[in-house]
């Protein structure tokens, strides 16, 4: 499953793991997911209920990934391999984590004039433009490296020849690049658990607890992928199209031989053409809009006068993708899946205006499915905090109240990207630097107007080409329409359609009483993947002005899983 990008280079020297007693081969710099993954190992873990799992997300935030590293559990696509490792499925038990790693970390304080989470193009560029102004600035991130989703980069132990990288490769090096000139310390491998005030944040990384004071907060946490829930969706090899991206760019590694991409989105395309590029037998797109047609030509224009060169990258991929035979199916999506251990077939039917399966069934044989119903911004950070919230009829989605400059209600604090609203990499890196500049200002270290200028210009000449091409991708959004009763919903406590509608029936309205009574929303991804379905669920025919982020299951720290240790740690 290991393939090769250009300008990527992997070395000779290996990485011997075990798994399950196993020998298996890796190379420095990949994860354990895509370590395993290019062994063809998809089954991770498994459930109460007996089922297999394997990653999902790729980001760290399903938590389907779980693993056992010499008796701890990790999250297998964020954990890096290490010789000598021995990986176990994660199992359903009782007893703790055991493990060289389970001594108390130390606790450690830090200040900093501004801090900055998410290291994306959004918060590398915000940190850069206040560094360069004056300010101390720090840095924390989930991830070993810098680049979010979009500028993802290859693992460490790869070998990089810079001119032979593609463009979108070479400008999140340069950026990184200059955001570490500017003076900005980082904190990798740090997962933001808590935040008990805007100048307050708890960070557990492997070696520390740490808790961060800040004059200025920015928020950059991006966003992950939307759920489209359908009968096999939670098998082994069901990812969605970031997950897949991620192992190509920064691990060259494939998810199948023959992949189907289905979902909403010019991701998709894109990464259906990076799989062909590096010899996976791309079965289909299969896209949720209907095909572009002579009434588009507005949108289309809109587009190429906006952003000519993003409009240039688009039509390539779309070009290369015909011209390798990869066939483009619309208005249609993925309806089942089955296999035995890992997903074997995908069927794929045409939907309605309402996002209902309209259609007869079209069997495919695939060994990854690969899934972008486009994404939610990672809003509990903000939540938590109390920023304003309002919430996206178009898109069903809940965004952060704020200004062009990623101002919120709460007074010194940012959100700015994808996890205040959805706008894309270009609109992120404008944000970025114009919060940048108004916390720097707003500590006496002004920037330079014309710069300010320029950058409040080319934010809407981006969002001018966003929502033109939301306007070309115009979808039914898919929430559990093509869901059965027996189909889950949380993947997480495994919980059903079916016990969900009961819930409802039976009155548990609120979102508090909803989670007591089923348990949704109560596993490791705390939600993230299944409140949105519920919520659209609960509230089926509410007016948009009826609904709030009171909607939602309310943030709570720990925002993510971390050891108990490292809370009990702090004060």
């Amino acid at each position: 499953m290991r393939v090769r990008l250009d300008g990527v280079e992997r070395g000779e020297k290996t990485v011997a793991l075990s798994f399950e007693g196993a020998a298996l081969a890796a190379y420095p710099g990949e994860t354990v997911a895509a370590a395993m993954i290019a062994a063809g190992e998809w089954r991770f873990r498994s459930t109460r209920g007996g089922e297999d799992r394997g990653p999902f997300c790729g980001m760290g935030v399903c938590g389907d990934c779980l693993v056992e590293i010499d008796g701890v559990l990790k999250r297998a696509c964020l954990e890096p391999v290490r010789d000598g490792a021995d990986i176990r499925r994660a199992r359903p038990k009782a007893r703790a984590p055991r493990g060289a790693d389970a001594a108390a970390p130390d606790h450690r304080e830090t200040a900093a004039d501004l801090l900055v989470i998410g290291a994306g193009p959004a918060g590398l560029m915000a940190a850069k433009t206040a560094a360069e102004a004056g300010l101390q600035v720090l840095v924390v991130d989930e991830r070993a490296k810098a680049g979010g989703q979009y500028f993802k980069q290859p693992g460490s132990g790869f070998g990089v020849d810079e001119a032979r990288l593609d463009k979108q490769f070479r400008e999140g090096r340069a950026l990184f690049r200059d955001t570490e000139a500017a003076g900005v310390t980082f904190l990798f491998d740090g997962t933001v658990w808590g935040i008990f005030g805007p100048g307050d944040v708890a960070v557990a990384t492997p070696e520390a607890s740490y808790r961060i004071a800040a004059k200025k907060l920015i928020l950059a946490p991006g966003a992950y992928e939307r759920s489209a829930p359908f009968p096999g969706w939670t098998m082994p090899g069901v990812i969605t199209t970031g997950a897949a991206q991620t192992l190509l760019r920064s691990a060259q590694v494939s998810p199948g031989r023959r992949a189907l991409v289905a979902g909403n989105g010019p991701l998709n395309i894109q990464l259906a053409r990076e799989l062909t590029r590096a010899g996976v037998d791309v079965v289909a797109v299969v896209e949720t809009a209907a095909a572009p047609g002579i009434g588009d030509v507005g949108q289309v224009a809109a587009m190429a006068a906006a952003a000519p060169g993003l409009m240039r990258e688009g039509l390539g991929h779309v070009a290369a993708l015909r011209l390798a035979g990869v066939p483009m199916i619309y208005r249609s999506a993925v309806v089942r899946a089955e296999g035995e251990g890992r997903v074997r077939r995908a069927a794929i039917a045409p939907i309605d205006a309402d996002g209902r399966q309209a259609g007869p069934e079209t069997w495919h044989d695939v060994d990854a499915l690969c899934l972008g119903y486009g994404f939610l911004p990672q809003s509990e950070l903000a939540r938590s905090l109390g920023c304003a919230h309002d919430y996206d009829p178009v898109r069903k989605a809940l965004t952060v109240r704020r200004e062009d400059n990623g101002a919120t209600s709460v007074d010194g604090v940012y959100v700015v990207g994808d996890g205040g609203g959805l706008g894309g990499a270009r609109v992120a890196l404008s944000q970025g630097f114009l919060a940048g500049a108004d916390a720097a200002a707003a500590l006496d270290r002004p920037v330079d107007g014309a710069a300010l200028a320029a950058s409040r210009r080319a934010l809407n000449r981006h969002r001018r080409f966003q929502n033109a091409l939301w306007t070309l991708y115009a979808a039914p959004v898919i929430t559990d329409q093509l869901a059965k009763d027996d189909t889950l919903i949380c993947r997480c406590e495994e919980v059903s359609r079916g016990r969900l509608a009961e819930s409802i029936e039976e009155g548990n309205s609120g979102p508090g009483a909803f989670k007591q009574a089923t348990r949704a929303g109560m596993g490791r991804c705390q939600g993230r993947y299944c409140a949105g379905v519920i919520a659209e669920m609960r509230n089926r025919g509410a007016a948009p002005a009826e609904r709030d982020d009171r909607q939602h299951f309310a943030p709570r720290a720990p925002f993510k899983p971390v050891p108990i240790r490292q809370i009990a740690k702090s004060d």
